[in-house]
């Protein structure tokens, strides 16, 4: 990457989007970005849509590894993941669904 000028760049020298990427990372690394990326059209989706898979992932997890000894915390899952505790018991509601429903399929 070159350096000489480079080192010249100033943000408000930059489009308005890059403007907003240079204040979420910095400008070092927008330069980057823009350096191994040219070109490319970039969307980036809400962290809610983006990170809710490995959100119910954590919480289908936790809830496995629940039991007597170690009790399973629909509000602490709500305070770590940020969702609702409606959104909690949904999950397991569904897993608890799929599961009936699997076992029907393996019996019949």
């Amino acid at each position: 990457m070159p350096s000489n000028w480079i080192e010249n760049i100033k943000p408000e020298q930059l489009p308005e989007d890059y403007q907003l990427i240079v204040a979420a990372i910095g400008l070092e690394n927008t330069i980057k970005l823009a350096h191994a990326l040219p070109s490319v059209y970039i969307y980036l989706k809400s962290p809610d849509k983006l990170f809710k898979p490995a959100k119910i992932k954590y919480v289908l997890d936790n809830y496995s590894k629940s039991g007597p000894d170690n009790p399973f915390n629909p509000r602490r899952m709500a305070l770590d993941t940020g969702m609702s505790i409606r959104e909690i018991y949904d999950i397991i509601e569904n897993r608890k669904e799929l599961s009936k429903q699997c076992t029907m399929w393996d019996e019949g």
